[in-house]
């Protein structure tokens, strides 16, 4: 979720319309990009659905590979609405230093992490594309998206731990991460499934905000499930 990664497109305009044609592929680029992927996203159907020149792709961004990255980085750079979007990582509080239960640190990371949602389709649209290049790779970028979730994963489970009162995460509560962060990713994933089958829970921001509340509240749900199991069968596997 980090906008710092390496961005090659310096192409700059010189034309007095060529700020506004650059955005106008830009646009267009991450629109495309998110909904089709990488591969499945031409040059030509940018350009024709941008109503520019094919070969302003080259001019500004020099290929399609350059146009992907500064979709990739730049997108939200000029968007007054979403100033900055944290890392993923940085989503998960450090609830001993703030004095927060794990309960209510789930519900501030929830918060968090759903905060995207707020600021607008040119943000859903950045974070879509940020979590398509997770799971389908375009072969474009590095492996900062990787690195970004595992950090996340990794707090997650620190905090599961401890809600678990366990010294680690074991085995079964490295599941039950995967489980919680899998709640919160699908809402960005899965938009347009979302938007087709319930766009009530992601209308306005305090819809935004009641579902992170309740996805909080399932995710506490998990966790004392796994504790009953633990208590009942006196195994961790």
């Amino acid at each position: 979720m980090s906008t710092q990664a390496n961005n090659n497109s310096s192409h700059t305009p010189v034309r007095a319309d060529g700020t506004l044609a650059r955005k106008r592929l830009l646009d267009t680029a991450l629109r495309l990009f998110a909904e089709k992927g990488y591969q499945k996203t031409s040059t030509r159907e940018i350009a024709d659905q941008a109503g520019v020149n094919l070969g302003a792709i080259s001019y500004y961004f020099g290929d399609k590979p350059g146009l992907y990255r500064a979709a990739f980085c730049e997108s939200c750079c000029d968007t007054t609405n979403a100033p900055d979007i944290q890392l993923a990582c940085d989503c998960v509080p450090d609830h001993r230093a703030a004095g927060l239960s794990p309960a209510e640190a789930l519900g501030v990371f929830f918060r968090n992490f759903l905060q995207p949602l707020k600021q607008g389709d040119q943000v859903r649209l950045f974070m879509r594309l940020h979590f398509r290049e997770l799971v389908e790779p375009s072969g474009v970028l590095g492996n900062e998206m990787e690195e970004d979730m595992a950090a996340l994963f990794r707090a997650l489970a620190g905090l599961v731990a401890d809600a678990l009162t366990l010294p680690a995460a074991d085995p079964d509560a490295l599941r039950l991460t995967h489980a919680v962060m899998g709640v919160a990713i699908h809402f960005f994933v899965a938009q347009d499934l979302v938007e087709q089958t319930s766009p009530q829970l992601v209308a306005r921001p305090d819809d935004i905000d009641t579902l992170a509340d309740r996805l909080a509240l399932y995710a506490e749900g998990m966790i004392a499930a796994e504790t009953h199991r633990r208590t009942h069968t006196g195994s961790s596997r």
